[in-house]
């Protein structure tokens, strides 16, 4: 009988992510080199300014790098979508839900929107909150749409297979790093908004990370949406009954019909 040495924990972890899967690592890379690049280019267009057009600026609104995140977005909406549909996994769709709500709240502002609404109260019924009624505003609103969220991941948590409960918990983790750098970082990041080097230091964490994050669920969702994982195939199948690949068959890559 072969004896097999446990995989390590990187691996478990790149398992889970579908990073085994071909070409995912390749995406990811071509995805976090995109992102490099734009952190890269708004650090030389604040400290040096080159490039000069504002929109080379992460937290400009419409700008390359917000463009590129709403693109990624999108594409974890659709993917999602398509992974929910072929492992007949319906708490994928409350992933592909959340994404869309994502790219509304990026495009239309919702957040900051009810955040200066908020604000406008506080700064008229609190006094002595001034500047910080705004964040907020954002704060409270952010925590209502988290918790909407949180109940109705654990209602489909709850009646999920065991199999889409694995997806669903790597699919967690993933969205709370987006929060992490969303949420938790912005609000570090709030009190050093006018500081001329920390400031463009922070929006490149901020930004960056979220964009890099996302980068990540996009991958995720192609090896959930074409790939072969955790003995089951693209249709949700159970392969653990299936005979064993002998060395002439090829792996599924992804893109390919599982």
């Amino acid at each position: 009988m072969e004896i097999r040495a446990p995989e390590s924990r990187f691996a478990r972890s790149r398992t889970a992510l579908g990073l085994d899967e071909p070409l995912a690592g390749g995406i990811l890379l071509l995805l976090w080199g995109t992102t490099a690049a734009f952190v890269a280019a708004h650090l030389t267009h604040k400290l040096i300014g080159a490039p000069w057009h504002p929109f080379f600026n992460l937290g400009a609104e419409r700008g390359y790098a917000e463009l590129f995140f709403q693109m990624l977005t999108g594409w974890s909406v659709l993917l999602l979508a398509i992974a929910a549909t072929r492992r007949r996994a319906p708490i994928l769709i409350a992933f592909a839900a959340f994404s869309a709500y994502l790219l509304a709240d990026d495009y239309f502002q919702f957040h900051e929107r009810m955040g200066t609404g908020f604000g406008q109260w506080f700064d008229r019924e609190v006094v002595y909150l001034q500047g910080l009624a705004t964040h907020l505003g954002e704060a409270l609103y952010l925590g209502a749409v988290g918790l909407a969220v949180v109940v109705v991941f654990a209602i489909a948590y709850r009646l999920a297979r065991r199999d889409a409960r694995r997806m669903a918990v790597t699919g967690a983790v993933l969205y709370g790093a987006l929060a992490f750098f969303g949420v938790a970082v912005d609000i570090v990041h709030a009190p050093f908004i006018d500081a001329p080097v920390i400031d463009p230091i922070f929006i490149a964490l901020e930004d960056g990370g979220e964009i890099a994050v996302m980068a990540l669920i996009v991958t995720y969702s192609l090896s959930l949406a074409f790939g072969r994982r955790d003995g089951t195939d693209a249709t949700g199948s159970a392969a653990a009954d299936a005979p064993a690949a002998t060395d002439e068959e090829a792996p599924t890559a992804v893109g390919s019909p599982a």
